[in-house]
Order: structure tokens, then C-alpha cells, then sequence
């Protein structure tokens, strides 16, 4: 059974087994679909207290969302494979495909988490009532999720054996981790507060 098909309680319990996956890698996209969910949440219940172009754009964030939740999804349960082909009990000698799919699948994570937290500035701003809480909730957990597999994928870099391959990857990390400082995020926000008030 794949990862994402169990429930929360065996996922959780299944990644505290003895067995090597599902791992780190599938936590952090799952908790990325998690907080492409929340954001999806605050679509449907603000969107009928806003104007009627801002329900058109809630509209179109939710659709977008929640075709990266169900990648987020997908992905978890291929980490869950790799982790698996890789070090599981019946593992052999890791091929080189194998090990760049350990650097690309959580790279990929990355990627799309990104684009759920630029849809996410959004529905925060366009959000009504008490649901924007749970968007920015959302946004914390999502965050999560992007900083976990920037740093698995900069991990798995030190594993391929095809240096070009291996310079793309790390080039390509380092414009998602500055298209991501880019962003105003609310847990930023929140941080920056915090720190201003003490």
C-alpha cells in the first residue's frame, strides 16, 4: 500500500517502524498537501464575502492548489519508493539512476511547495474571517516542507556521480531558495513582530 493511502495514524506510525520507508522525504511533501489543503479551505469559505472579482481569483487559486496538493501526494509515495529501492531490506547496489532520483524527487517537492506559497500570499491577502488562520497555518507548514527538501536534495547532491548533473540541480536550489526570499510570507511576519515587540 502506498504511503498517502494509509491513515494518519499508520503513515506516522509507519515512519517511526523499523523499516526505512516511507521517511523524512514523504513527511515533508505530505505536510506540504497538507498545507496546499489549508489554503484550498480558505478559498471555499471566504469566497462568498468578497467581491465578485476576488472570488474569481479565490476560485482559480483553489483549482491551482489542489492540482499541487495531488502532486504533493504522488510525490510522497515516490520518495517513499526510492527511500526503499535504495536502502530497504532487499535493496542491491544503488544504480546511478536511483540515486538521482533521490536528489530530483525531493528537489521536485521543493518546486512545487514554492508555488503553492506564492498562491498562498494570495488567498491570505483575499481571505475573509477566521479561516485566514488556518491559510497562514497553511503557509507555516508548507514553508516547512520547502526548507526540509531544499536541504534532502542538497544532501543527495554529494551521492550522483554525474558532475554536470549534480551542477544543474544545485544551480536550480539555489533559484528556488532565492525566488522563495522573495516572498512575504505571514509566518515572516509574524517572526518579524515577535521580535520587534520584545
Amino acid at each position: 500500500m502506498d504511503p498517502t493511502e494509509r491513515t494518519v495514524a499508520d503513515l506516522a506510525g509507519g515512519i517511526a517502524a523499523e523499516r526505512v520507508a516511507p521517511a523524512g522525504g514523504t513527511a515533508l511533501a505530505v505536510s506540504g498537501a497538507m498545507g496546499a489543503a489549508l489554503c484550498e479551505m480558505c478559498c471555499v469559505h471566504s469566497a462568498g464575502d468578497v467581491p465578485d472579482r476576488d472570488a474569481e481569483r479565490l476560485a482559480d487559486c483553489r483549482a491551482a492548489l489542489e492540482r499541487h496538493r495531488v502532486t504533493l501526494l504522488a510525490l510522497a509515495d515516490q520518495d517513499a519508493a526510492v527511500v526503499d529501492e535504495l536502502f530497504g531490506s532487499g535493496s542491491g547496489e544503488s544504480t546511478a539512476r536511483d540515486r538521482k532520483r533521490a536528489a530530483t524527487v525531493p528537489f521536485t517537492v521543493a518546486e512545487t511547495t514554492l508555488e503553492v506559497l506564492r498562491l498562498a500570499e494570495t488567498v491570505v491577502d483575499l481571505g475573509r474571517g477566521a479561516v485566514v488562520a488556518d491559510a497562514e497555518t497553511g503557509i507555516c507548514l508548507t514553508e516547512s516542507a520547502f526548507r526540509g527538501s531544499l536541504a534532502t536534495a542538497r544532501r543527495s547532491l554529494a551521492w550522483l556521480d554525474d558532475p554536470d548533473f549534480g551542477a544543474d540541480l544545485r544551480e536550480r536550489l539555489d533559484a528556488l531558495e532565492a525566488a522563495a526570499a522573495d516572498l512575504d510570507l505571514p509566518c515572516d511576519r509574524a517572526d518579524r513582530h515577535g521580535r520587534s515587540s520584545t
